[in-house]
């Protein structure tokens, strides 16, 4: 089970810089070959300029040690991503001296481990909003869990919501309108979001719309047309709108104006009244309502109207 840690301490620079660099309590020195190194799913951003990294290692030497953690038995890496890519070019065109490592590692439980690495990712980047985005996404998957698993300390009736906010140091309303984003936006939308051709009041606004429209929208951001986030909100209230004109049904009553819809209302009050007073129906008017019905169900056929 995780060490329980209070919450607030990731939001503590000092703490952050040691986690990241391996050098807060319960890290160890270890030299590890670079295939003995795992690399997760949970580093999701592009590492560019990788042979220029690897340039600068052969010349100048590794300055600073990959930080992993010690998961389940398996070094998982922590930090040091394009340092780790650099090395396997190095080693590949026949630099052999590189292939042992200087680590620092520590213990830790899965939870521990994303937290690490999201730490490194979300404090020694410069982020879009759309990166924003995913690290909200993973920083509420993890504290959720480690709430779950009682391994973090959150004030009473805080939100996670709250935390990741103040963990990414943005306002709680854009951390709720990019979650509106990932959880509501289709594909196309988002990747227009990502390419920065919708910005993130466009892209909020664009979410409550059906998939049609959201297509559309991204469509016209494909095309480099600037899509404004009022001209999105005026085509939502309109959708509202509309809906909200198709679930009414009108109503019959004997003030309407329209002939037929007075006659049918006449004809519905007259068996509302047969109803209440069918008790006082003599045999010849029940003879007589039956042959009406009888004349109703063949003028219904004739009319080649089916069956309710």
């Amino acid at each position: 089970m995780a060490s329980k840690f209070n919450i607030l301490d990731l939001m503590n620079e000092k703490t952050r810089e040691q986690i990241n660099q391996g050098t807060a309590a319960g890290f160890r020195e270890i030299i590890l070959e670079y295939m003995e190194i795992v690399k997760t799913e949970h580093n999701c951003y592009t590492m560019e300029e990788l042979q220029e990294l690897a340039t600068g290692i052969l010349l100048g030497g590794l300055q600073e040690p990959l930080v992993l953690g010690l998961v389940d038995g398996k070094y998982l890496l922590s930090s040091g991503h394009r340092r780790l890519a650099a090395i396997e070019i190095l080693v590949a065109e026949g630099h052999e001296e590189f292939r042992m490592i200087p680590c620092r590692y520590k213990i830790q439980s899965m939870i521990e481990f994303r937290m690490a690495i999201l730490i490194g990712n979300t404090f020694n980047r410069k982020m879009t909003d759309f990166d924003i985005m995913n690290q909200a996404r993973q920083w509420k998957e993890v504290l959720t869990q480690a709430k779950k698993e009682k391994a973090i300390v959150l004030d009473h009736g805080e939100r996670i919501r709250e935390y990741v906010a103040e963990i990414l140091k943005e306002p709680p309303e854009k951390i709720k309108q990019l979650q509106a984003i990932d959880n509501n936006a289709v594909e196309s939308v988002k990747e227009e979001f990502a390419k920065g051709n919708l910005k993130t009041t466009a892209a909020y606004a664009a979410s409550s719309l059906p998939e049609d429209k959201q297509e559309e929208i991204a469509a016209r951001a494909a095309a480099g047309q600037d899509v404004k986030c009022d001209e999105i909100r005026q085509q939502t209230e309109k959708n509202k709108k509309d809906k909200k004109e198709e679930l009414k049904t009108p109503e019959i009553s004997d003030t309407d104006t329209a002939e037929e819809e007075r006659q049918n209302a006449g004809k519905l009050h007259a068996l509302k009244m047969l109803e209440k007073y069918y008790i006082y129906l003599s045999e010849e008017e029940v003879g007589i309502l039956g042959r009406m019905l009888e004349d109703c169900k063949r003028r219904k056929r004739e009319y080649a109207i089916e069956e309710g």
